[in-house]
């Protein structure tokens, strides 16, 4: 019955059009296929050596130690392995590994499907019957559960050399999230701390300072987050965008699931508390006038982190950099602080295909994006993302940045990692579901309806979204 839900809520996702970025950058080069080696040197080949040695600058012998580097002796194009993904944002990460091991740069071809998230789980289903298996399969937390539910398609990463105490140096979120039914089924390399970026340029002439630890004090709290609002509102600025940008920052901040499977695997969806108050604060924003009453994603949304834009913040986590300066951001026009409230925001999570041609290469290539420090400090320095690994985020913190790290440029010099480090300590995604997509999209609506009268009660629009959920995926409300 589940499985079935599963397939049921992931078709009505695509019809409702849903996408999202990357949990990254969210630039697209239109691209169908493109390959690791394309752009990168020739690879080399030692030839006849059980393990590789990772160049001074690429991989710690911490990584190498956990999954070995296999030799790439008396290999051909059956060894191949190809890494799909609905954008461009999981290649520049695996172009960090594989420009530290360009032996394997002919041994792995990325193709880019340039298409939403969600859609492209259909079509990696179809490639497993194709000539190009899917060995590296990234989704992000809306989508990553259907591979790490499904025992069909996916391997059991415990099967092929992860270990349990690889976790010690990484965040306990990652592994919560990815395991099922006592299988270990996906790696992260990716922190996605949850922050408020807000525009220096307006702070300096609304508050006098651009100072984050004095911005952070100005809307350390929801009650300090309105009172900014009005002064902003009386200087002719929002203080975001539209009232659905608070979603993320309330919602993702529970931590018990919406959906529940009895023995008989029946479900039942049980809203909480947070649901309420996303509601409730999303109302407060649009009856006060504090926002564009735009939308997430939208032109003027994007449009609006340019330097003509009149929004004063952005509730936003590390991959969100690259989306503000895909949509104009002036590099250094932005700082970035905690904000009212911690969470969390996106992810992407990577599983091993259960037939790959390759497996020991596919295993090593995950396990160092997610745990090898070195590697980290590059992904990190080359794209502006956060990662998971403790190490990794300690010397950044520290100011191992290359001088141009993306974050750094953006945020006008500030150094974020030590902040985002301590954010991801507390992140909690065992309370994800594999329909909480569906869940955003019926929430959402019912904030229109009542942020516009449709609803005249947060009780009303809850309950609207308990009948989606029972007309539309099957999943009643629990008594």
């Amino acid at each position: 019955m589940k499985k079935f839900k599963k397939a049921m809520a992931l078709s009505l996702a695509l019809a409702m059009g849903l996408s999202l970025a990357a949990c990254g950058d969210d630039n697209n080069d239109g691209d169908e296929t493109t390959t690791a080696a394309e752009t990168t040197t020739e690879a080399s080949n030692d030839g006849g050596e059980e393990t590789t040695e990772a160049p001074e600058d690429g991989g710690s012998d911490v990584a190498t130690g956990g999954i070995a580097a296999p030799s790439t002796d008396g290999w051909d194009d059956s060894n191949k392995i190809y890494a799909y993904s609905w954008d461009d944002d999981f290649q520049k990460k695996l172009n960090v590994v594989l420009d530290a091991y360009p032996e394997y740069k002919d041994y792995v071809e990325y193709i880019n499907l340039g298409i939403a998230s969600e859609e492209s789980l259909e079509q990696i289903d179809l490639a497993f019957d194709s000539d190009k298996y899917p060995s590296l399969i990234p989704g992000d937390v809306g989508s990553a559960k259907y591979w790490t539910e499904d025992d069909s398609k996916t391997a059991n990463l415990l099967d092929l050399g992860f270990t349990e105490d690889m976790w010690a140096d990484n965040y306990d979120y990652a592994k919560e999230y990815a395991s099922y039914n006592g299988e270990l089924k996906a790696v992260t390399w990716q922190s996605t701390a949850g922050s408020v970026f807000y525009n220096r340029n307006i702070a300096k002439e609304v508050f006098g300072t651009d100072d984050p630890d004095e911005i952070q004090a100005l809307i350390g709290d929801w009650d300090s987050f309105f009172e900014a609002a009005d002064t902003l509102k009386e200087a002719g600025y929002k203080i975001v965008n539209g009232p659905d940008e608070v979603y993320y920052a309330i919602i993702n901040a529970h931590t018990n699931q919406w959906v529940n499977v009895a023995d008989d695997g029946s479900e039942t969806v049980k809203l909480d508390d947070s649901v309420n108050k996303f509601l409730e604060t999303a109302k407060k924003l649009y009856d006060g006038d504090y926002t564009n009453n735009g939308t997430m994603w939208d032109g003027d949304w994007a449009a609006n982190m340019g330097p003509d834009g009149n929004v004063f913040c952005y509730f936003a986590c590390p991959w969100m950099i690259g989306v503000f300066q895909g949509n104009g951001a002036v590099d250094g026009d932005w700082g970035a602080v905690v904000g009212p409230q911690s969470y969390y925001w996106g992810g992407t999570y990577v599983c091993i295909g259960k037939d790959t041609p390759n497996p020991e290469l596919a295993a090593f290539i995950a396990y160092e994006l997610a745990f090898d420090p070195a590697i980290g400090v590059d992904i990190t320095n080359v794209t502006g993302d956060a990662v998971v690994n403790k190490t990794a985020n300690d010397k950044l913190a520290n100011g191992e940045l290359s001088d141009d790290n993306n974050g750094l440029k953006f945020l006008g010099g500030q150094n974020p990692y030590a902040t985002w480090a301590a954010a991801a300590e507390g992140i909690d995604q065992s309370a994800s579901t594999y329909a909480d997509k569906n869940y955003e999209s019926y929430i959402k609506d019912a904030m229109n309806g009542y942020n516009n009268g449709t609803y005249s009660s947060v009780d009303d629009a809850i309950a609207y979204v308990y009948d989606k959920s029972n007309t539309e995926l099957g999943i009643p409300a629990a008594e």
